[in-house]
């Protein structure tokens, strides 16, 4: 596996584990009071930063509540994780950004498990965003473009999958009940438990290398489970090899009634405006 391959997976790992670990939300939210402040989000306070040994070829990356640690990783993948955008929606890098490899520890110095067990994926991932920004001196926005995408939308004969079922009641407890989001992706394997479509489009983009915009008209959350081949196994995959899987598309038509449309679409990207080696500490 290449390197560039060998950090995608590791990021498809970390996800999957992420959200099977963290992401139990409530199924009914209750409205915040109007004159209500966001709770302020834990700050990673120590950060050590240095470049990484050449000679080593391991990636590795470790998340937990009050910790991010990562080591053999660019600034291009550490802002793709923080901003949750893909490497090739990011523009204005300098070349050493792509190149430079660094070992990075951030930790909050007293960290509160409670206040990171309220945290959305999201906030996790964000919690880089000032590191990169104080270290890296970091500055860019964001700009919509029109780019290349695919539309998931329902074949005639879909969907080929069922919805959740409710999450259990707590009578002492009403406005707490939870249903449990999972998603675990292995060799090609995906199986899900309260997904929604959006979230079933984004977790193909990174694959396709392309954004996959929910057009299905499907509100709810679902079960699911999908196999595919990606597409150079099936390209080098031998004519009488018929117990593998089809590639994505034809597996999203026969197992979930759902297909890939190519088309143009708005798409958020990412533009760099500076950034700066940090002085190893």
């Amino acid at each position: 596996m290449g390197k560039s391959a060998a950090h995608r997976a590791i990021r498809t790992k970390f996800n999957s584990l992420l959200v099977i670990a963290l992401l139990t939300v409530p199924a009914i939210a209750q409205q915040p009071s109007p004159t209500a402040q966001p709770p302020a989000l834990p700050v990673y306070d120590i950060v050590s930063i240095h470049p990484h040994n050449p000679l080593d070829e391991n990636v590795t990356m470790k998340i937990r509540p009050g910790i991010y640690a990562a080591t053999n990783v660019t600034l291009k993948e550490l802002i793709s994780y923080a901003y949750r955008i893909r490497e090739d929606l990011i523009s204005g890098l300098p070349g050493w950004a792509a190149s430079a490899h660094f070992d990075i520890t951030a930790k909050d110095s007293d960290p509160n498990p409670a206040q990171y067990d309220k945290l959305t994926r999201e906030q996790r991932e964000a919690l880089l965003v000032p590191v990169l920004t104080t270290r890296f001196q970091l500055k860019a926005h964001t700009e919509i473009k029109t780019l290349p995408v695919f539309d998931l939308v329902l074949t005639k004969d879909g969907p080929k999958f069922k919805s959740s079922p409710p999450p259990a009641v707590d009578p002492d407890h009403p406005n707490a009940n939870k249903r449990q989001f999972g998603l675990l992706l292995n060799n090609y394997e995906l199986t899900a438990t309260s997904i929604s479509m959006t979230d079933l489009a984004d977790q193909f983009a990174d694959d396709l290398n392309r954004t996959v915009i929910d057009k299905t008209s499907l509100t709810g959350v679902y079960d699911l489970k999908l196999k595919w081949t990606p597409d150079e196994d099936s390209q080098n995959a031998d004519n009488g090899a018929t117990d593998r899987p089809p590639d994505l598309f034809t597996a999203l038509q026969e197992q979930l009634g759902l297909k890939l449309v190519a088309t143009k679409g708005p798409v958020t990207t990412l533009v760099v405006e500076h950034a700066e080696q940090p002085s190893p500490n």
